[in-house]
């Protein structure tokens, strides 16, 4: 098999619960497709908002939210919430000590409600094919910040987030950009949308790298949750100002 086909199998095999037969050891050519799985799970959770969204635009967003948290196996669920509950604590080690615990407490409840309530509200001021296509982009938005969260990163401890780390390279970095300049065809506030959550999301990774003392897989993940919020309210913001984010 193609080993750029064995990459893009295993990256949808280890970051969503689809069942395909790949690999899901991570290497460096799975983090070739890193936003590729971002546009398979924005594709597929973007249908029932497609479908739904004429008749009930709560119920479309919430189910296209829900289905996007499914897809990836609630993984980055988690990790907003461990990072919620670190987030109260103050001091390096404190944050690193909480964030690594199995417990859940109120920071990281209240994250939840910080992250995809306004998630869900924002989605629903949008036209179908609007949000379809907004879905789609926040997924690869969410995904290619958190790529660039991990390069040139320092690391603690020893779990998925040092391996990431590890294994990004300049070439993963341009090659996941192709699905955000295939989807930023639609209209220019895309590109102007994306680099602000680019900007905002490498200033976050640097605050949490300095409170934190380095990243890990769960703060990483968090990265990539609250761009996709970021991506969703710049374009609520487009929208509201009158200026159309898609030429759809």
């Amino acid at each position: 098999m193609n080993k750029y086909m064995e990459g893009l199998l295993s990256a949808i095999s280890f970051f969503t619960i689809i069942p395909v037969r790949g690999n899901r050891e991570i290497s460096r050519n799975t983090m070739y497709f890193f936003t590729f799985t971002g546009l398979i799970i924005g594709l597929i959770a973007g249908i029932p908002y497609l479908i739904l969204r004429p008749y009930s635009p709560l119920i479309a967003s919430a189910v296209s939210i829900a289905l996007v948290l499914l897809l990836y196996g609630f993984n980055h669920l988690d990790s907003i919430m461990d990072f919620g509950d670190s987030a109260m604590v103050r001091g390096i080690e404190a944050k690193q000590r909480v964030i690594k615990d199995k417990y859940t407490g109120s920071g990281g409840i209240g994250m939840l409600f910080v992250i995809y309530i306004p998630s869900i509200a924002f989605l629903t001021y949008f036209r179908p094919m609007s949000g379809f296509l907004i879905i789609i982009g926040g997924e690869i938005v969410s995904k290619y910040a958190t790529l660039i969260s991990m390069y040139n990163s320092r690391p603690f401890g020893e779990g998925l987030g040092k391996m990431f780390i590890g294994k990004i390279s300049n070439n993963a970095i341009f090659f996941n950009i192709i699905p955000v300049i295939l989807v930023a065809l639609f209209n220019l506030y895309y590109i102007a949308a994306t680099a602000m959550v680019i900007i905002l999301a490498y200033a976050l990774k640097s605050a949490m790298e300095k409170f934190y003392g380095g990243l890990n897989g769960d703060l990483i993940g968090s990265i990539g949750e609250i761009s996709r919020l970021l991506f969703y309210a710049m374009a609520f913001i487009f929208a509201a100002s009158g200026l159309s984010l898609f030429l759809l």
